[in-house]
């Protein structure tokens, strides 16, 4: 049996302890070098701004006078407020506004097929709205603010009068 007094007692605690204050400092050395001398880890990237266009799809919009809704609420020339996954993105100028008539497939007696004008929707419009602005160019894609534009991502487009939801069919720079 070693009897071991309290110097030696002391010395192995310390070592002990040193050894793992050795290997925090490493650990912690480690990180800040890997910190400071690889910033392609950062999450910060360049980006560069580039014009931008963004079809919006809007289906079975119910307004009382579509063609009244047409010249004074989504004019082009004008801006509206977007909104890409329920995040505010800013203003874009809208350049066209384009009515999609809303058909129906009717069979005709000869067995042939014709698109006819759907005579039951007076109060449904489907729209085409091709929206422009700046979109930050990164390298994972194009970026409307902290959204990412992707066709199918869905979006809000808010204006005086009116207040929708669309889907992004096209994006075009």
């Amino acid at each position: 049996m070693v009897n071991l007094n309290f110097k030696s007692r002391l010395f192995i605690l310390f070592t002990r302890l040193s050894s793992f204050i050795k290997r925090l400092l490493l650990v912690l050395l480690l990180s800040l070098v890997s910190i400071f001398c690889y910033p392609s880890l950062s999450l910060a990237q360049p980006s560069s701004t580039q014009p931008v266009e963004i079809d919006l799809f809007v289906q079975g919009l119910s307004v009382k006078n579509p063609k009244a809704f047409l010249e004074q609420g989504l004019k082009p020339g004008t801006q509206t407020n977007i909104t890409l996954k329920n995040q505010p993105e800013g203003k874009l100028n809208i350049k066209s506004v384009k009515q999609i008539p809303i058909t129906l497939s009717v069979p005709q007696p000869d067995g042939s097929v014709r698109e006819l004008p759907d005579p039951k929707e007076n109060f449904r419009m489907d729209i085409l709205i091709t929206l422009t602005g700046q979109a930050n160019v990164q390298d994972k894609g194009l970026y409307l603010g902290k959204s990412r534009l992707k066709i199918g991502t869905p979006a809000e487009i808010e204006g005086f009068n009116y207040f929708t939801r669309a889907t992004v069919i096209d994006v075009r720079s």
